[in-house]
């Protein structure tokens, strides 16, 4: 595929795939609670909870992917950040979450029975994994790309040499 395709097609389908990543983890409970006989409007503020999360983080994602196209020097990190970022998401949506609720059970419960919505704490520790996997995305990016001044200096060495 040309250069430009990529270009074009890659911020979507990547917002996309991220839009899945925040997604799945609330209809796999959905999915659970159905298959349990319990299956009820119970689970959908969860979906949607999820569903508007995933939504703007979606934006920021394919906003992040535009940006990283046009300053990046190498195309490979812009790739390798994006990546990482997807994987931490990934893992910060589901593990993140059963480390929460399987850890604080018993803190989880006392809260629910008092009435609060389980559908903040759920948001919350979604978003949670939202902001790590962005700040991973970002700081992974900023590593790998060559910074003005390194390329300076690399220059004068070379020009001692």
């Amino acid at each position: 595929m040309r250069r430009h395709v990529v270009d074009r097609v890659a911020p979507p389908v990547y917002a996309a795939i991220d839009f899945a990543v925040i997604l799945a983890p609330a209809l796999a409970v959905k999915l659970a609670a159905d298959r349990g006989g319990m299956g009820d409007a119970e689970g959908i503020d969860l979906i949607l909870a999820s569903t508007v999360l995933g939504g703007v983080h979606a934006g920021f994602a394919w906003n992040r992917l535009l940006h990283e196209e046009h300053v990046a020097v190498r195309r490979a990190d812009m790739w390798i950040s994006a990546l990482d970022a997807l994987a931490v998401l990934a893992l910060g949506a589901t593990v993140l979450l059963l480390a929460i609720f399987y850890g604080f059970a018993d803190e989880h419960a006392s809260v629910a029975d008092r009435g609060y919505p389980v559908v903040a704490l759920w948001t919350g520790v979604q978003a949670l994994a939202v902001v790590i996997a962005e700040v991973s995305g970002r700081v992974v990016f900023w590593w790998l790309e060559p910074h003005p001044r390194a390329r300076r200096r690399d220059r004068g060495s070379a020009r001692r040499a």
